[in-house]
């Protein structure tokens, strides 16, 4: 509401009792005060969640997609021999999740190695739910954690199909590089280990050190 300077309340008497440079920054001056209240309330009503937004740009919906070398080594825990010998194959990962605050992202992470051999294609592949720790608010720097579901398939050109379920549990690190304003470039490294049971009373393990580069969306 516009107030009339020659009416009989308090704003009035200010105007009538102050030249008018002074009344004039005495209305900027409330104008400021009441501008910089609103702003404090919406800050404490503001909702948090998914959709937080950092001074570092981290905020709602994310995605990554990687692709890099998987280092495999499968260990069959009944034949005493420990470990095979490391084989290096292609792997990659898509990781979609939302944005809790500056510091923390939940999401799920679909994950696979393959070994193609002739006829012979061999996979080991994952799905879980992950979480992203970034220690420093402005820095890209991230630790990242994952329980979830896995696979190992042996498949051949003649029908042949062999599968084993069991579980899958990653660790990684990484660091998210700003390229444009949505866009990112995150180089990685995860260690996923699995642990199988192909249905004999002895299980085995594989594990997969997967040095790859990906390229990350955010909102």
């Amino acid at each position: 509401m516009r107030l009339r300077r020659g009416d009989g309340s308090f704003a009035g008497y200010l105007y009538r009792s102050q030249p008018m440079g002074t009344a004039r920054r005495t209305s900027i001056a409330a104008l400021a005060l009441l501008l910089l209240v609103a702003s404090d309330i919406a800050a404490q009503h503001r909702r948090h969640g998914l959709r937080d937004r950092g001074t570092d740009g981290r905020s709602g919906f994310w995605g990554v997609l990687t692709l890099g070398a998987g280092v495999e080594q499968v260990n069959f825990t009944g034949d005493g021999l420990g470990y095979s010998d490391a084989l290096t194959r292609p792997a990659g990962s898509l990781r979609l999740g939302g944005t809790l605050s500056r510091n923390w992202r939940l999401g799920a992470e679909f994950g696979s190695w393959v070994n193609e051999d002739g006829p012979i294609v061999e996979t080991v592949s994952g799905a879980s739910l992950i979480t992203q720790f970034y220690p420093g608010r402005r820095s890209g720097l991230f630790l990242k954690g994952g329980l979830g579901f896995g696979r190992s398939a042996v498949e051949d050109d003649f029908g042949s199909d062999v599968q084993d379920y069991g579980f899958v549990g990653t660790l990684g690190i990484g660091w998210d590089v700003r390229l444009a304003r949505h866009v990112f470039l995150v180089p990685s490294v995860d260690f996923s280990n699995y642990e199988f049971n192909s249905g004999d009373p002895d299980r085995y393990r594989e594990r997969v050190t997967t040095f790859g580069v990906g390229i990350a969306y955010q909102r």
